[in-house]
């Protein structure tokens, strides 16, 4: 018996989430893409450069440059899962061989990563799709969150759902994007199927928004949606200290109680998705995760102030 898509969902959230705060201590800290986490000025970086990619996406789409669009993905992809890889392998490789170059590591990265794009370039099915985006999703929010420090995580995931409300509601260009991307076949969605024959050949003609009468094809869920709230749990793990509690240390305590709040956002977020029209997640799950940030922080330190926000 398959789970229900909402299930699935879900359990690709916390997946995505939990996976990143194992991996992002593997990760060596030259590795982030920000030198200095705590400065703030890095989520505006992260903004302007999202805002240049959407923009760029969509002129692409206009102009029925899909094959350059693709040709962006793929290189994007590859070079995505050689950066996941690497550090894994690498870890492996100087387990057994200390002294080692590493040069073994870089080659089954190369080799891993070349299998999966070429799996996504000749099938991209959406299990494939699932795969490939649930491994970039766990590596990106795992690296984004080590070079980020609470306080800029904070204005990253408040600007984020102001942006995403605005993408979706008002300017709608979000959903143009997803509308000209995933059928496309492209990991930038999961997919999850409401029906057992269902196939990536089934949205050309009918799309990704359910009509009215009609039967769900698949339930959607932005790989974005799971990373971006994700940082702050991975954030929390790394930038708190690590004092005594029970069973697990009081930063890994404040980091799950973050996943659990932007899964109770996600269970708001499905009242209105259950009607069959686009909706932003991300203001529901970042303002879960950042409440259950805070509410866990207090149960856990006993305290609340600027610390909170790693200040």
């Amino acid at each position: 018996m398959r789970p229900h898509p909402v299930l699935t969902m879900a359990i690709f959230y916390a997946v995505v989430q939990v996976g990143a705060i194992l991996l992002a201590p593997i990760f060596l800290p030259q590795m982030g893409p920000f030198p200095d986490p705590n400065d703030p000025v890095n989520p505006l970086i992260y903004i302007v450069m999202i805002l240049l990619m959407t923009g760029l996406l969509l002129v692409l789409i206009k102009i029925g440059r899909q094959k350059v669009l693709r040709t962006l993905f793929y290189v994007a992809v590859f070079v995505t899962l050689l950066y996941v890889f690497t550090p894994l392998l690498l870890e492996v490789e100087l387990s057994i061989a200390p002294d080692s170059f590493g040069w073994a590591s870089l080659i089954f990265a190369i080799a891993i990563s070349a299998v999966l794009l070429f799996a996504l370039v000749k099938s991209g099915e959406w299990y494939v799709i699932n795969m490939i985006g649930l491994i970039l999703a766990v590596g990106i929010t795992a690296i984004l969150g080590m070079s980020l420090g609470i306080l800029p995580v904070m204005i990253l995931l408040i600007i984020m759902a102001v942006y995403d409300a605005i993408a979706v509601y008002k300017t709608k260009h979000m959903v143009a994007l997803a509308e000209g991307v995933v059928p496309m076949r492209l990991p930038v969605m999961f997919v999850i199927p409401n029906r057992r024959d269902f196939s990536m050949d089934d949205l050309k003609d009918k799309g990704l928004t359910q009509r009215e009468g009609q039967e769900r094809e698949a339930f959607f869920m932005g790989v974005g949606d799971t990373v971006i709230p994700g940082i702050l749990a991975v954030s929390a793990s790394i930038y708190l200290p690590d004092t005594a509690s029970f069973l697990l240390t009081a930063n890994l305590w404040v980091a799950v109680g973050t996943i659990i709040g932007g899964l109770l956002g996600y269970l708001l977020l499905l009242r209105y998705v259950m009607r069959g029209k686009p909706q932003a997640g991300l203001p529901f799950l970042n303002g879960g995760a950042i409440l259950g940030y805070l509410i866990a922080y207090v149960i856990v330190y006993q305290s609340i102030g600027l610390s909170a926000i790693g200040l």
